[in-house]
């Protein structure tokens, strides 16, 4: 029976470690069942080679809306949005996708970085103006990075932020009202985001989507909705999460790792690749579903099986990371699985990277003496985008 299996997520560590039965299930269990919130199964995938093979096939399906799907928990979730990009038809998904990524390319995003740092060290003055001898760095840096960088590329104006940070903690439910305040902000977002995409678009990102450039297709109103909503949402929250757990770790231990950084000059993409994978996501998992039967290296998925890609322990597992605790910024390594691959492959990728290396490299630039200004633990707290550094006070 489903109750007698282990439930997930497994028991946090402390701080920002992995989960400690990952490393046991990677070497004793690496195909075992697990039991969902809702009370469903899956099988955890551990090892790396597992998620790589899993993120790249085509026989699993992230559309939660399957008939066969398990559901993650019992209560609402976006995940479940039928018109979520992951939850349409092959064809729709293919093109908006395609739109996506162009919109996001490597020379899209090269001409956003300095947007991105013009943001950055805006956000430093405001922070140092007034003399203070520190702050909140999460409150003042790490979450509002992403938010001013995506909605000024999508045209949205400043004085907007806080409610669109509202509006996106009710869609992903990280925001703690009812559900009927939540639905009411849902509806909300919905209708500002509608409002954005229809108005003559001049931002270069929105622009893009809007009027995708050497391409015969264009997006429909209601699937520009969904990808804007989902950009100005899980696109913000995510290297909002991952760059508040980055900061935390390179200021762990007396700031000995954040003062190498400083020191040698480290290459800021290399650094924000190498803090991606040791941080990524926490005790959390992506749920996929198999339309065929599936041979994965450690077992067989039948169809209509379900599995968990455990992001956090396949960029730990020692069999392709050698020291998966260490720090090593420029290490050779696989592609990194945690922003999937195949017609799933994360079409932000690039500019949640340059946000995270931007970010990184402006703070090490401004603020090279930042270390903790506090001995007792950091609050941490565990969401859907995975475990969320909610304070971070510090002095610079």
């Amino acid at each position: 029976m489903d109750d007698d299996l282990p439930a997930f997520p497994l028991p946090p560590a402390s701080g920002l470690a992995p989960a400690a039965d990952f490393a046991r299930r990677r070497a004793e269990c690496p195909f075992g069942r697990v039991r969902l919130p809702s009370g469903d199964s899956a099988i955890l995938l551990v090892r790396h080679a597992d998620v790589a093979a899993a993120v790249s096939s085509p026989a699993l399906s992230r559309n939660h809306l399957l008939a066969q799907a398990p559901r993650r928990s019992g209560e609402p979730n976006f995940l479940y949005d039928p018109d979520l990009l992951i939850n349409q038809s092959a064809q729709a998904h293919a093109t908006v996708h395609r739109i996506a990524t162009r919109a996001m390319n490597h020379e899209r995003v090269a001409a956003h970085r300095p947007v991105i740092h013009r943001i950055a060290d805006a956000l430093v003055d405001t922070m140092t103006d007034d003399g203070r001898p520190g702050g909140d760095l999460v409150a003042e840096y790490t979450d509002r990075l992403p938010l001013l960088t995506i909605t000024r590329l999508l045209g949205i104006p400043a004085e907007d932020c806080d409610d669109i940070r509202r509006w996106s903690g009710a869609y992903t439910h990280s925001h703690p009202g009812t559900p009927q305040e939540r639905a009411r902000l849902v509806a909300d977002f919905g209708a500002y985001v509608r409002d954005v995409v229809t108005a003559a678009p001049r931002a270069a990102l929105l622009a893009d989507l809007v009027h995708p450039p050497d391409s015969g297709v264009r997006l429909s109103t209601d699937e520009l909705v969904s990808l804007t909503r989902l950009m100005l949402s899980a696109g913000v929250e995510a290297p909002a999460t991952v760059l508040g757990r980055a900061m935390l770790r390179l200021l762990a231990d007396d700031a000995a790792d954040w003062r190498t950084f400083v020191r040698r000059g480290t290459d800021p993409l290399a650094m924000a690749d190498e803090l991606l994978r040791l941080v990524y996501a926490g005790n959390v998992a992506a749920l996929r579903t198999a339309t065929t039967d599936l041979v994965l290296p450690s077992g067989t998925v039948s169809r209509g099986g379900a599995v968990l890609l455990a992001w956090i322990s396949a960029l730990h597992d020692p069999a392709v990371y050698p020291r998966p605790e260490a720090l090593l910024p420029g290490r050779r390594a696989p592609k990194f699985v945690g922003f999937g691959g195949g017609r799933h492959y994360c079409p932000g990728r690039r500019l949640g990277r340059a946000i995270l290396a931007v970010g990184l490299d402006r703070l090490r630039a401004r603020l090279p003496g930042l270390r903790l200004a506090t001995d007792g633990p950091i609050p941490i707290a565990e969401r859907e985008v995975g475990a969320v550094v909610t304070t971070l006070p510090v002095r610079w």
